[in-house]
């Protein structure tokens, strides 16, 4: 009963609309608002001349010279057997260890070599460790036949495949004195 009484006097409340809604806008906005909600004109936004990004010829010219992105997505379904396949840029430039490590060369390393100090060149030459959160990226990447190690006749990283310093990875028993 107390409760239909309440709903009724809701019912018969007139609804309040706000008499200061102009000064939350700006000028522009104000000269067309007023407390009667129905006549607010709609028309404001045509009149105002506001040309698409489209026909901007000053930023078509700045997007035609912008090159895409790179992507380097994974294929999770191939369309001819269904099967995933690898980041051809991750084999072209990194290289996986044994142990699970990914290991690259230096970027920008050939370049303007001319300028460079001959103690620049040489670490240059060297090559960078990836960090796990790359290694697991770069795991994710590629297909697991490039996870399995390969052994090459004369490999130069042949010293690297093993991580003799750590407890779990290393093959030789340790000499204590």
């Amino acid at each position: 009963m107390l409760r239909s009484a309440i709903l009724a006097c809701r019912v018969l409340q007139p609804l309040q609309v706000a008499r200061n809604v102009g000064r939350v806008f700006t000028y522009e906005y104000k000269r067309i608002c007023t407390p009667n909600l129905k006549n607010i004109s709609v028309n404001y936004f045509s009149s105002v001349n506001i040309q698409p990004l489209v026909n901007n010829k000053q930023i078509l010219d700045i997007s035609s010279n912008i090159t895409a992105p790179q992507v380097r997505s994974v294929t999770k379904f191939s369309l001819r057997k269904g099967k995933r396949k690898s980041v051809k840029v991750v084999l072209k430039k990194f290289f996986r260890l044994h142990w699970g490590a990914w290991i690259r060369t230096k970027a920008g390393r050939n370049k303007r070599r001319w300028k460079k100090s001959l103690a620049n060149q040489r670490r240059a030459r060297q090559h960078v460790l990836c960090n796990s959160t790359q290694s697991y990226m770069l795991d994710k990447m590629v297909t697991n036949f490039w996870k399995k190690p390969k052994h090459y006749v004369e490999d130069p990283y042949a010293p690297y495949h093993t991580r003799e310093e750590f407890i779990f990875t290393k093959r030789k028993p340790r000499i204590v004195y």
